[in-house]
């Protein structure tokens, strides 16, 4: 889930379709670990708002 939300916030930044986004689109367990580890580095948010403002949207 984490990787996905990753995946989905990026392609927000991108100006892509994210349903995520707009809302869970699945039921949270219980028991499941979290290690709480970042999926995303500041270098590809920077470079995912690059590219949507590159399609002429501000990130």
């Amino acid at each position: 889930a984490r990787a996905y939300y990753a995946k989905e916030f990026a392609g927000y930044r991108k100006k892509e379709p994210t349903p995520y986004m707009d809302k869970l689109q699945f039921q949270a367990g219980t028991g499941a670990p979290d290690p709480d580890q970042r999926v995303l580095s500041v270098q590809d948010l920077e470079r995912a708002a690059r590219e949507g403002e590159q399609k002429g949207q501000p990130g």
